[in-house]
């Protein structure tokens, strides 16, 4: 199910995001103002192509389509009848992701993957942006 990008869509602050751009990937909270200052900018010039928002409990993922942003049903992955696995995935600095000393500013992005089975075979069949961290060298 799709809709129209609405910002009050968006999960309750605080969350994270990873948002591309016309000319760049915007990675980021809530809780620091600079980065999110520039993806309400963005969200203000209509210049996102696609994003995810998650805040531990969904992900609202956007994307442009025929010209306008649409948003999508947010993933939830857990409830008391699911199987749920957490993943952690170190990322490196890279230049939307660099503290300007050339260390990372995020340094983990986690994710959940709810597990369904069919024919005694497990399989992955949701995987939810989780949280984003910050490295120790902040």
């Amino acid at each position: 199910m799709r809709a129209a990008f609405d910002i009050k869509l968006m999960p309750e602050k605080p969350f994270s995001f990873i948002v591309h751009l016309f000319d760049r990937i915007l990675l980021g909270t809530t809780n620091d103002e600079r980065e999110y200052g520039k993806l309400v900018q963005a969200l203000d010039e209509d210049m996102v192509l696609e994003g995810h928002f998650f805040d531990g409990k969904r992900e609202l993922f956007v994307a442009r389509e025929d010209g306008q942003l649409v948003a999508y049903e947010p993933i939830i992955v857990g409830d008391e009848e699911s199987t749920v696995i957490q993943r952690s995935y170190e990322l490196e600095q890279a230049p939307y992701n660099t503290t300007g000393s050339g260390k990372a500013r995020y340094t983990k992005l986690t994710v959940c993957e709810r597990i369904a089975y069919e024919d005694d075979l497990a399989y992955v069949e949701l995987t939810m942006l989780y949280s984003l961290e910050k490295g120790d060298a902040q």
